[in-house]
């Protein structure tokens, strides 16, 4: 009988440990208010830079009193609809189908893994509906492609407008009027100005800045009515984005601001659990203290809740990131780098070698000469809080006058055509990204000219290795320089061998380092293909490709 007891132990103490998980996870159940009621406020294309950037000092009034998240991942693909689909249903594209913009019940490719009689999948609303029959709700939006998500038979005040103005005065006098239970309040004027004019730019920034004042006259009408202070506010984004557009996988299109504030939440505090656009909806279906369907894959956001374990462990106060004037990038001239916070109380401090910065380090006082390769690591500081950490990688390459090719890439990858190789871009590790020159079976033979005779001591060829995709490294990279572009002398080379021992997944980098600079105006470049795919590849004996992408002269 001990033997066996024995033998039973390692289950038992499973069962334990998920019991103990389980009374955990009710007793933060239990550390959640009952909301009153609830405003979901939603920016579309409010980006993390976006929020810090722009004077916004309405929303920053809710950031001082409740928990912010710079860690709320959206879900795939980086678009609207599917995101604001996700805040409202409580889960991804896989379970609720809204994969694209312009969604419909008719046109969905997919069905929702659980649906209503009239084919929808669940959302904030209907479960509301469900669980507080005489519970009000709003929906007051700009982008008519949002209501196709959720069944309006579910909302009491449904409003369409045409620009977020007439959204704020349409909303207002209902939530004076009636102290809806939940209401979303939706805006799309930021992402329009992104995609326009650029996300980060003057004219997007102004944007944001003209939302917050909306949101700030909406707030005034809600204190003089006493509402203000019941009430919980969650402030989200479906995506941010990169130079114009979104869509992709970077962070910078899938990381989101994600704010909430209101009685029973941490205040002045950053979330630092991982967040996902889904636990919107988890969560203030918990503020109400209704049951989520079992179709949601969403859970409440536990740490923005004073008295919840979580909560605990969210000690860091936000504290805006330093902002550099200059971007992570490939520059020919030396540059004066600036780093500035609104916040006057803040001080900031760096490291030029890569390290993450802490208060013994560089205080920084004046504009930074940057005139060689390094990483600037920057964090700001107000006593014993800390922002997160502003990164910029700089290159200095000389410039390169003209390029020619002997051998001009496939059509199917011809990016900017030769140009792409000193365009001081990076590609991706995706071949798809645009970005490569793709070789078919032939070499990379490129000859560059320079502005005049210069010392040269490194040259590197970037290459992407995705054999999956019959794409190879070189067998083979001769580099060569000449001062009259007539005779040509070797300057190095790499080996098949030494190429593939260095090769990783992805995009590489082969770097010539010269023992002593060599004065050249010419330099060529020559990167052998393998030709065909290898025996034992899936591919064998067909053409294989060779992906470069930039040639940088230091």
């Amino acid at each position: 009988m001990f033997s066996f007891f024995l033998k039973k132990l390692p289950g038992f103490f499973m069962i334990l440990a998920a019991s103990l998980l389980l009374f955990s996870a009710c007793g933060d159940k239990q550390k959640i208010p009952e909301a009153k009621m609830v405003i979901l406020i939603g920016i579309d294309g409010l980006s993390i830079p976006g929020l810090q950037i722009a004077e916004t000092p309405n929303i920053d009034e809710l950031i001082r009193t409740g928990a912010l998240s710079f860690k709320t991942r959206s879900v795939m693909p980086s678009i609207s609809g599917p995101n604001w689909a996700s805040h409202l249903m409580g889960a991804g594209p896989e379970q609720h189908a809204v994969t694209m913009n312009g969604w419909t019940r008719e046109t969905t490719k997919i069905d929702p893994a659980q649906k209503d009689e009239d084919g929808y999948f669940p959302s904030i609303f209907s479960v509301i509906r469900e669980q507080r029959p005489q519970a009000k709700m709003g929906f007051f939006y700009d982008w008519d492609a949002l209501l196709f998500f959720t069944n309006p038979r579910n909302i009491d005040r449904i409003e369409f407008s045409l620009s977020y103005p007439e959204t704020f005065e349409k909303v207002t006098p209902w939530l004076l009027e009636n102290q809806p239970e939940f209401t979303f309040l939706y805006v799309g004027y930021p992402d329009e100005v992104g995609h326009e004019f650029k996300w980060e730019s003057p004219e997007y920034l102004r944007s944001i800045e003209g939302v917050d004042a909306a949101l700030g006259q909406l707030f005034n009408e809600l204190k003089k009515a006493g509402l203000y202070e019941k009430t919980h506010f969650l402030v989200v984004s479906d995506h941010g984005a990169i130079d114009y557009g979104h869509g992709g996988i970077s962070m910078e299109e899938m990381v989101v601001p994600w704010l909430i504030s209101g009685p029973g939440t941490i205040q002045n505090r950053m979330i630092e659990q991982p967040n996902d656009v889904f636990n919107t909806a988890s969560t203030i279906i918990s503020l109400f203290g209704l049951e989520q369907p079992i179709a949601w894959v969403g859970r409440p956001v536990y740490g923005a809740f004073s008295g919840s374990e979580l909560s605990k462990q969210n000690t860091n106060a936000y504290v805006q990131d330093p902002i550099s004037n200059l971007s992570s990038g490939i520059y020919t001239l030396p540059q004066s780098l600036t780093l500035k916070v609104a916040d006057a109380a803040t001080e900031i401090r760096y490291t030029l070698d890569g390290t993450e910065p802490n208060l013994n380090s560089v205080l920084y006082s004046e504009p930074i000469l940057l005139n060689q390769n390094l990483k600037l690591m920057a964090a700001a500081f107000r006593g014993n809080y800390r922002s997160r950490t502003t990164k910029v990688g700089f290159t200095l390459v000389k410039p390169v006058e003209k390029i020619q090719l002997r051998h001009m890439p496939s059509q199917k990858y011809y990016s900017e055509g030769a140009e792409t190789l000193i365009n001081r871009t990076f590609a991706t590790g995706e071949f798809t990204d645009g970005k490569w020159l793709g070789f078919e079976s032939t070499d990379l033979e490129a000859t560059l000219t320079l502005p005049g005779i210069s010392a040269v001591s490194q040259i590197s060829i970037g290459y992407l290795n995705n054999t999956y995709s019959w794409i190879f490294p070189p067998a083979r990279v001769v580099i060569q320089g000449s001062t009259d572009g007539k005779t040509f002398f070797d300057l190095g080379k790499f080996e098949e061998a030494q190429i593939t021992a260095q090769a990783k997944a992805g995009r590489n980098e082969l770097q010539l380092i010269l023992t002593e600079p060599v004065s050249v105006k010419f330099l060529r470049v020559f990167a052998a293909n393998v030709g065909v795919c290898p025996p034992g590849h899936s591919g064998e004996g067909q053409p294989a490709w060779l992906f470069v992408d930039e040639i940088l002269v230091q």
